[in-house]
């Protein structure tokens, strides 16, 4: 906003518009804060082109709930100001930071998981992280954009390959079936006809990300929910 150094002051983290990107996340000074914030004694909001500056414009400070007083962000020390979240462990300044925590608290170990593009298990990066790197993870945006049933393939993986619980006993039966099949050389059309058959909105999977993924891809090979779907 105004080009101050926050290193030495008070960083807000707030949310709003840079250049052309809105919902952008960024750091500004106490001063271009108070500038732009509600009237403390009348509670009136101050008008929109206190909170603009050149190609910035920020809309409130990020998260729910109060204002939580100046804390040192948990991963690099920048003392900064936003709401109260009940879902975050602790106070970070930005994306980067959250990531950069994510990663020390699992010790950088993976997920543990098979990767989604080349099945061998992800060892390092983060606790969530389901691609050994970002050429896998190009790799699986291709497939999943070229062949459905190979990110179907690579979707259930979790499920079968490492047993995450959560899916009804039906959807993993004939998802092993596939599992089989398709290790095996035979033909999937049977196993993969079964999957087909089943509503994607209705079968049982957790709300994870895991479980979202695996939805995405029985969506996308259900005639009904894919206007895309092969012949």
């Amino acid at each position: 906003m105004c080009a101050t150094d926050l290193a030495s002051g008070v960083a807000y983290l707030v949310t709003g518009v840079v250049g052309r990107a809105h919902g952008t996340q960024f750091l500004i000074c106490e001063h271009c804060y108070r500038a732009g914030a509600p009237d403390p004694v009348a509670g009136l909001s101050r008008p929109d082109t206190a909170r603009r500056r050149g190609s910035a414009c920020w809309f409130g400070v990020v998260g729910r709930g109060p204002l939580l007083p100046p804390q040192p962000c948990v991963s690099c020390g920048l003392v900064v100001v936003r709401r109260a979240e009940k879902l975050l462990d602790g106070v970070t300044c930005s994306r980067a930071c959250r990531t950069s925590l994510t990663r020390k608290r699992n010790g950088g170990r993976g997920s543990g998981r098979p990767c989604g593009a080349c099945d061998r298990l992800v060892t390092s990066g983060r606790a969530d992280s389901a691609y050994c790197d970002a050429r896998c993870r190009q790799k699986a945006y291709r497939r999943r954009v070229a062949d459905p049933a190979a990110e179907l393939l690579a979707a259930f993986a979790p499920f079968v390959v490492a047993s995450a619980p959560g899916i009804s006993q039906a959807l993993y039966k004939a998802l092993y079936r596939l599992h089989v099949a398709h290790l095996r050389g035979h033909d999937v059309d049977g196993p993969l006809a079964r999957l087909v058959a089943m509503d994607p909105e209705r079968v049982k999977a957790p709300d994870t990300g895991d479980g979202r993924r695996l939805r995405d891809a029985l969506r996308r090979i259900h005639p009904d929910k894919n206007s895309h779907a092969h012949p």
